[in-house]
């Protein structure tokens, strides 16, 4: 009998680990995501040593503004994001950190911008940015190429 529970539950299992992705791209209710302004992912750059960096993110929250049928993507402003520079070890982790700044999210453009600075040090850099204030938590991260 459990030999033949085997297949059913494999077959199950393959279901459910396929299924999955589709699930889980669907936003709910009150999850928050950091992403550009234009709402999409935050993109890798690349920059010449020692040339000025500017970065800029946005802190959005799934919420419905009249329809409660149609809850959208919405730009929050006065939050505050924490950006993290760190050297990237050869596995793609993340190795010394070597910038950190913070910056609220524009009351008119909902941007946070955090102060500019420089690298000089030619190499691969991971950006993470963070939201750990009273919406839920997120994060998002990108690559700062030195060229």
């Amino acid at each position: 009998m459990k030999m033949k529970l085997l297949p059913l539950f494999l077959m199950v299992l393959m279901v459910f680990s396929i299924v999955q992705p589709i699930f889980a791209g669907r936003p709910q209710l009150e999850d928050t995501k950091i992403a550009a302004k234009n709402g999409q992912p935050l993109q890798d750059i690349t920059v010449n040593s020692g040339d000025s960096i500017e970065l800029q993110a946005r802190l959005y929250w799934y919420w419905y503004t009249v329809d409660s049928a149609n809850a959208s993507w919405i730009p929050q402003i006065c939050r505050y994001l924490d950006f993290y520079v760190y050297k990237s070890n050869a596995d793609g982790t993340n190795g010394d950190l070597v910038w950190s700044d913070s910056a609220i999210t524009n009351f008119f453009t909902a941007n946070a911008n955090p102060d500019e600075f420089t690298l000089k040090e030619k190499g691969i850099y991971n950006l993470l940015v963070k939201y750990e204030g009273e919406l839920k938590h997120c994060n998002a991260t990108a690559k700062i190429h030195v060229v």
